[in-house]
């Protein structure tokens, strides 16, 4: 998938970052270039975003299609990581490469999806709603500018997207035309839309850092920790109710350690900037 693809990217960048593993960089230095080639493929728009076919994000039961925020914003950051890495050991000609495609796309994803009387990132050209994923990765990578950043966290609180459990998928849903049959049998049809899932939750906690505003980020973390110290585990998305979402044909997952992972991670960088020790701290 494409952004599974950038994630790939994004995460190989990281662990080198983190563990100076020069070694594994030069090792398969040409296979990330042939993985940000392989998603360029997939530009169809002279603005280079990519264009992505049904049901093949993360939101996997929302038959969406074309230009999405966060497909495009996880493509802005495998390039920047690119850009970066390359600059950092000494591959000067790939750093302006990817550099100069970072910009471009970052300015391709402002003209595109920021709409300033809405005060966010919108989904797509037919979506025209706000998804927390896309929104708050901008946010918290620092595509948003400080201004957009306040902006769509304010909506997001406007529109009760962290209520009761933090993060919903959406503050609208979808048609149900695009919601997967399986989905819709299942009972589930806000599973990508209505619902709540952690790993959102801990991003907005992250972005609500990285604007400053720390006593919401605390206050949404505090509220993540009551949900997983209520239930005894980490359970994939939560219902309307802030209960685990659960129907007769499905239950929830759990321990799901997508959400459980970046619950940790919201954790470190809250108390990092609070100037609070982190419970893992060395």
């Amino acid at each position: 998938s494409l952004d599974g693809n950038c994630l790939l990217v994004i995460a190989a960048l990281e662990y080198v970052r983190r563990f100076e593993d020069k070694t594994f960089l030069q090792t398969h230095w040409e296979q990330l270039k042939n993985a940000i080639h392989w998603l360029e493929n997939h530009a169809s728009h002279g603005d280079g975003l990519l264009d992505q076919a049904a049901f093949t994000d993360w939101a996997d039961s929302v038959g969406r299609t074309g230009r999405i925020l966060y497909t495009n914003v996880l493509y802005w950051k495998a390039l920047h990581e690119m850009a970066e890495a390359a600059k950092v050991n000494g591959r000067s000609a790939d750093a302006a490469t990817y550099q100069q495609k970072a910009n471009h796309l970052a300015q391709a994803i402002q003209a595109h999806f920021w709409k300033e009387e809405l005060g966010y990132f919108i989904t797509s050209e037919e979506y025209t709603f706000l998804s927390s994923s896309g929104n708050l990765l901008a946010i918290a990578w620092g595509l948003a500018t400080p201004e957009q950043a306040n902006k769509i966290l304010d909506k997001m609180d406007e529109f009760g997207m962290a209520d009761p459990v933090p993060t919903q998928v959406t503050h609208l849903a979808y048609p149900k035309p695009v919601i997967a049959i399986e989905n819709r049998l299942a009972g589930i049809p806000e599973y990508h839309t209505h619902a709540a899932w952690l790993w959102l939750g801990a991003w907005h906690v992250v972005a609500l850092v990285r604007a400053g505003r720390l006593a919401r980020a605390k206050e949404l973390l505090e509220r993540i920790d009551a949900v997983i110290a209520r239930d005894g585990v980490v359970h994939e998305v939560y219902d309307k109710n802030g209960r685990f979402l659960s129907t007769f044909w499905y239950t929830s997952e759990a321990p799901l350690t997508w959400n459980a992972g970046m619950v940790v991670y919201a954790a470190h960088v809250y108390r990092e900037a609070a100037g609070e020790q982190p419970p893992f701290h060395k």
